[in-house]
């Protein structure tokens, strides 16, 4: 029993000395710096805005160049035949090439829209191959979802972004 008192007796001395020494650390110590006035950096203006991705130039021959599709479908619709035609009509006239561009809505994943994207474009140059616009003078790139013509998230949004970009060169 002597030796437990003695235990706990060394124990709480040794607690309260380290205590003690702990707080004259503090009162000891300097007193912090007093803060750095703030920094005035010059500005040259607003912050310009990062440009959009180019567009296609809208120009009266591409203006209405565009096809659509059913969700999830790369059929060319009944409705995107005539536009089609123009197109191949356009192309026949001049000295032209064409590019066309696969667009899909947000929904799926970014390699599938990319895949979509791809086979409506391919879908578009098949008709007008048919309609005798030479392979050639098509190109196909699939945007996928990566440039959305309306940026909404709602079936009205995503109906406008199911689509090809026709752009005659």
């Amino acid at each position: 029993m002597r030796s437990s008192s003695f235990l706990v007796a060394t124990i709480v001395s040794l607690t309260v000395s380290v205590g003690c020494s702990h707080e004259q650390q503090i009162t000891k110590s300097p007193a912090p710096p007093a803060p750095a006035p703030p920094r005035v950096i010059a500005s040259a203006g607003p912050a310009k805005p990062v440009p959009p991705p180019p567009e296609p130039v809208d120009t009266p021959k591409n203006k209405e160049n565009v096809i659509f599709f059913d969700f999830d479908s790369a059929l060319v619709r009944d409705d995107a035949r005539p536009v089609l035609q123009k197109v191949a009509d356009a192309v026949h006239r001049q000295p032209a090439s064409l590019q066309i561009e696969g667009n899909c809505d947000e929904v799926g994943t970014v390699e599938y829209n990319l895949a979509l994207g791809e086979q409506r474009a391919r879908a578009a140059k098949e008709y007008l191959v048919h309609l005798g616009v030479p392979a050639g003078k098509i190109k196909t790139i699939s945007y996928g979802s990566q440039r959305p013509k309306d940026p909404g998230h709602d079936e009205t949004s995503h109906a406008q972004n199911r689509r090809d970009d026709l752009v005659i060169r």
